[in-house]
């Protein structure tokens, strides 16, 4: 019985190998790559006739953002631009990466599979455009020309950088407004110095970024930030609180509403009565319902009176 399950184990092996067929070869040399890095070295630089010579006439080039396939005049109209106007602008493996080269059996098609990075910045713009890279460039039966070029990059990123080149608006700034009363009365409530009058203010999920003393995107809660609060108020008494110019609505497109304002605050030492004002810049960020829902606040302890 144990000799008739080896050999059933034997069959069914071979059965399983058998299964695998192999459908060409994977290079990590051959010409082809070097056709694609000329063909990259000419796009960068912007040598169109170079270009011209490394595709053929009726080449394909399909990307995530269209549907149909674009021809030769996209790739000299694109490199054409970018030489010109993208700054440090290179097309690189990074890593570890290094192209690959597919050589299918059954279709008899050359594939060259590259794992890159663009980067460089528009001139125009000021926007990075450094991003992944993925490209497949099949060649032609010769091997000596792009027939057919697949590009997935970030599209999103290139709408954005083609976006700055219009003026558009992303809502509107108030001088007076409902939520620049709130603020007035947030700072009005700090003057009496009592904690719950001041935390009513708030509300419990509200999150606190002291941005010149906490890590980024760091926050506190409201019991965190009020345990500190607590512990300047037993060596300082704030004095005074005075705007300085008026605070600003600004109500952006779709995204809540953010007052920032300027105030002059004067604190005084308790110990050696030593009194100073400090000039802070505070951000207050409103949800739907009119609620703080963050407090942004750009404070330096070592501007307190000694």
């Amino acid at each position: 019985m144990k000799k008739i399950l080896l050999i059933l184990t034997v069959l069914f092996s071979f059965t399983v190998f058998s299964q695998k067929q192999t459908n060409g070869k994977i290079y990590i040399d051959h010409p082809a790559i070097d056709v694609v890095n000329q063909f990259n070295e000419a796009y960068i630089s912007g040598d169109l006739d170079k270009l011209r010579e490394l595709v053929t006439d009726d080449v394909k080039v399909w990307t995530l953002r269209n549907r149909q396939a674009n021809g030769l005049n996209w790739i000299l109209g694109t490199s054409n631009y970018l030489s010109k106007n993208l700054i440090n602008f290179e097309i690189k493996h990074y890593g570890g990466a290094y192209p690959d080269v597919f050589e299918y059996k059954q279709d008899d098609v050359v594939d060259v599979k590259t794992y890159e990075f663009l980067t460089g910045y528009d001139k125009n713009t000021g926007l990075d455009l450094n991003m992944p890279r993925y490209g497949t460039y099949r060649m032609t039966a010769k091997g000596d020309r792009i027939q057919t070029l697949w590009i997935n990059d970030d599209q999103i990123l290139w709408q954005k950088n083609w976006d700055a080149y219009e003026t558009s608006e992303n809502g509107v700034i108030y001088k007076d407004h409902p939520l620049v009363t709130k603020v007035r009365l947030l700072y009005q409530s700090y003057k009496t110095g009592d904690v719950e009058k001041i935390k009513a203010n708030y509300t419990e999920n509200t999150i606190f970024y002291d941005v010149m003393n906490s890590g980024i995107d760091e926050f506190k809660n409201l019991e965190e930030e009020f345990a500190q609060f607590d512990n300047y108020m037993e060596m300082f008494e704030i004095v005074d609180i005075k705007e300085s110019g008026f605070p600003d609505v600004l109500d952006y497109s779709g995204d809540g509403a953010v007052v920032i304002s300027w105030t002059d605050i004067t604190f005084k030492n308790k110990k050696s009565g030593n009194t100073k004002t400090v000039s802070q810049h505070i951000q207050h960020w409103f949800n739907d319902e009119g609620e703080i829902i963050r407090e942004d606040y750009y404070f330096n302890p070592a501007q307190l009176p000694q």
